[in-house]
């Protein structure tokens, strides 16, 4: 196996053990039994927890941004349409990638250190890139001129909390498609 490709297994068996033990409890020797290797080769490449944790931090951080946000950014339609749509591809991450997710979740719980820091560049991108889709509606109309672009995306933000504390504590996919459309129609829409 390449180098590359031996990181790159290395990584997704972190993803795997931090979604399972936590950020501060998967260690290399959880990792390397995962994948069948010895303890030294997971050091080899990542020498400590804190180099593991961020490769697995960024990794998620430009997932959600890139594949998630930057995609509906560049989306037609109208923007409370996108941020709707973009929820709702959210609430489908819990199905189909849910290691990134719960990751994703207690990441965003920390609130001091070096993953914290992690956590708030992470933020910053998300929020930027929410805020952007909805300056762009307010232009076209398609967001109400009334609300703070600032303050929605951070409030959008809050609202993919909900959508997984929603889905992981047992609400049915149609519930949360009802809230997110209410949160939709009823805050970012313009009243016409």
């Amino acid at each position: 196996m390449s180098p590359e490709a031996r990181q790159e297994q290395i990584l997704k068996a972190g993803i795997s053990a931090f979604a399972e033990r936590g950020l501060a409890n998967a260690t290399h020797a959880d990792i390397a039994e995962r994948i069948g290797v010895s303890i030294p080769t997971v050091f080899h490449y990542f020498p400590n927890t804190e180099s593991l944790q961020q490769a697995v931090l960024q990794k998620i951080h430009r997932y959600f941004v890139d594949e998630m946000i930057t995609v509906h950014l560049k989306t037609e339609g109208p923007a409370y349409d996108r941020i709707e749509s973009l929820l709702l591809s959210f609430q489908e991450q819990i199905d189909q990638n849910s290691e990134y997710v719960t990751i994703w979740l207690e990441w965003s719980g920390f609130t001091r250190g070096r993953v914290w820091q992690f956590y708030l560049a992470f933020y910053k991108e998300a929020t930027a890139g929410l805020r952007k889709m909805l300056l762009q509606g307010q232009v076209d109309r398609s967001v109400s001129s009334k609300i703070n672009a600032s303050d929605a995306s951070r409030i959008i933000m809050g609202m993919a909390h909900t959508i997984t504390h929603m889905r992981f504590s047992g609400s049915a996919k149609r519930t949360v498609q009802g809230t997110v459309h209410s949160l939709a129609m009823s805050y970012l829409a313009p009243n016409n």
